[in-house]
């Protein structure tokens, strides 16, 4: 695999997410496959921030430390970055920002200044088109020619009018002849020999456009990052597929209005992070007891409280599992990149509907805005299914809504589809669904609600498998880890060592297959990102079994596959 490192980083409100966005566009246009990600603080102007891509001839799924090429928009960034540059980095800054700082760097190796606004307003251009400056500067460095280039600021620029168009593409065209004429011609980053066509999405498109390939029809939420993003992508695209989007009050109107959309029939959703995940927790129980179907969107951010709001971690596994208080049948499933986000999506629904349960997906910051360059989606491969809903002489005047059945599942009248009426309650209640207080009846009723959750279990996804088929040693994840728990078992299998990478799509129920995995002979590890080792304790709970060793991150940071490796130490393959 051959990569080409790049990171623009600089204060919030410098423009960085323009260059990127730019270079994101144009760079998949161009054949490469890539891997971006984005590392910002909770503030709109000021701080440190940096927009960070890989580019590879081959698919790619997680971060490089080591940078190849690094673009300064402030000197925080060259000092950070100035580590983390490869033998032959180049560094790219602009003068005039820096000021007196800059000439510190003026004459080391391999360090251009370029003014990115001066030779946007010497050419008779606005102060903003620095940014495409820029990106001209860093895409002389990526290819000979700016066709590719140019078009790309076409299309984002078209709306504004030609003469945006022409301003940009002329500002660009300065910052890559500037950087050739400085740097002379050099090879340029390996692209694939035969790509073929990719589309380009963060975690934030995957779940919503799976949701709506799923037949979603109704979502209501309150922003709140690093959720905002899906509720965003329903309510620009979702008017297109007949989706009624709700931005509420707050979460617990959210949720409720959810569920109130789903007792009526249609499939709906909700998303939030931890704190908005806090306040639901009441309407989650009753979806479980009332036996409602609802679809929620947990955008994991580093707790307690407000936390780090913009930053990752994997903290809220435990508090997902529990949902709320008292015994229901429920699952979680976690997505471990862009295209499974997608086709996970059509999963949660049928489990939501054919089980009549609250399902959550675990997202969070890292997978929700990081790019990933994906093959097409297949939205004919998301199966839906409603289960069981009353029809004909089921749904007449006898209709019993929590009717006992031999699996649990008692058919669904959507109200005004019948003749019956459909009573749904939070307290106890019968098969008709009017309130009762004796224990035998409540006995009965909450056995009959967890039959379900045994069937849940059963179905469970499996996990996906990657590495060797003889391992010596496993590393086990969930969530946004899967990437990076792939590159780090592909590295160690190349050096020698026979490692098997499990990720698990479903994290509750575990999927009983998982057990079959632990029993067998060798080193095991979990990787998360949390501190107190969550995944650790749900799979030791369940099958009373230790690993090895663990690699947990809780630093606000993603992990990667560097991370891994240098927390193993050589460890996996040891005697």
């Amino acid at each position: 695999m051959n990569t080409f490192n790049i990171k623009i980083g600089g204060e919030a409100g410098q423009g960085l997410a323009s260059i990127g966005n730019i270079l994101l566009r144009a760079t998949t246009e161009e054949g490469w496959y890539l891997f971006a990600n984005q590392d910002y603080e909770s503030r709109i102007r000021g701080g440190h921030n940096f927009f960070q891509i890989r580019l590879s001839d081959q698919p790619v799924a997680t971060w490089e430390k080591e940078i190849d090429l690094l673009v300064a928009l402030d000197k925080t960034t060259v000092d950070l970055g100035d580590g983390e540059l490869s033998d032959k980095g180049i560094v790219i800054y602009d003068p005039d920002v820096l000021g007196e700082e800059a000439l510190s760097l003026k004459d080391k190796p391999n360090y251009l200044g370029i003014a990115f606004t001066r030779i946007a307003e010497e050419l008779g251009q606005k102060k903003i088109m620095a940014n495409a400056v820029a990106a001209g500067a860093i895409w002389s460095l990526l290819s000979d020619e700016m066709t590719v280039l140019d078009s790309t600021l076409g299309q984002m620029f078209g709306r504004l009018g030609d003469e945006i168009v022409k301003g940009n593409q002329l500002v660009a065209k300065a910052g890559f002849e500037k950087v050739q004429k400085t740097l002379g011609l050099r090879s340029k980053p390996k692209k694939p020999q035969h790509p073929g066509p990719r589309i380009l999405l963060t975690g934030n498109d995957a779940l919503p456009l799976g949701a709506l390939a799923s037949g979603l029809k109704f979502m209501s939420a309150y922003p709140m990052t690093p959720a905002t993003g899906v509720t965003e992508y329903i309510a620009h695209h979702g008017k297109a597929a007949g989706v009624v989007m709700e931005q509420a009050e707050d979460e617990i109107s959210a949720i409720n209005m959810s569920i109130g959309a789903s007792y009526a029939g249609v499939r709906s959703m909700t998303s939030t992070s931890g704190g908005g995940f806090a306040l639901m927790t009441e309407a989650l129980g009753l979806a479980g007891s009332a036996e409602i179907p609802i679809v929620v969107i947990n955008a994991q951010r580093p707790g307690p409280s407000t936390g780090l709001p913009t930053r990752t971690e994997q903290g809220d596994l435990t508090f997902a599992v529990a949902m709320s208080f008292g015994d229901f049948p429920r699952a979680v499933l976690a997505p471990g990149d862009v295209e499974e986000a997608f086709y996970l999506m059509g999963d949660a629904f049928n489990l939501a509907d054919e089980y009549q349960l609250p399902v959550v997906v675990l997202s969070d910051q890292h997978l929700a805005d990081s790019y990933t360059t994906v093959p097409p989606f297949e939205p004919g491969k998301i199966e839906i299914r409603r289960g069981k809903v009353a029809c004909g002489d089921e749904a007449g005047p006898d209709y019993l809504r929590y009717k006992f059945t031999e699996d649990g599942i008692s058919p669904r009248l959507y109200p005004g589809f019948g003749e019956g009426v459909v009573i749904s309650a939070g307290d106890e209640h019968d098969e008709a669904g009017h309130l009762i207080e004796d224990g035998q009846a409540r006995e009965k009723m909450m056995n009959k609600r967890m039959a379900k959750q045994k069937l849940v279990e059963e179905k469970a996804l499996a996990p996906v498998i990657c590495g060797s088929d003889e391992p010596n040693a496993y590393l086990i994840g969930f969530g946004s880890t899967k990437g990076a728990i792939a590159e780090a078992v592909q590295k160690l299998n190349k050096n020698g060592c026979k490692v098997q990478g499990v990720h698990l799509p479903q994290v509750f129920p575990l999927p009983k297959s998982l057990e079959t995995i632990l029993q067998k002979p060798g080193r095991k590890f979990i990787v998360e990102g949390n501190y107190s080792g969550q995944l650790e304790a749900l799979i030791a709970s369940r099958f009373a079994w230790k690993p090895t060793g663990s690699i947990r991150r809780y630093d606000g940071r993603p992990i990667n596959a560097e991370y891994i490796l240098a927390k193993l130490q050589g460890g996996v393959c040891s005697d």
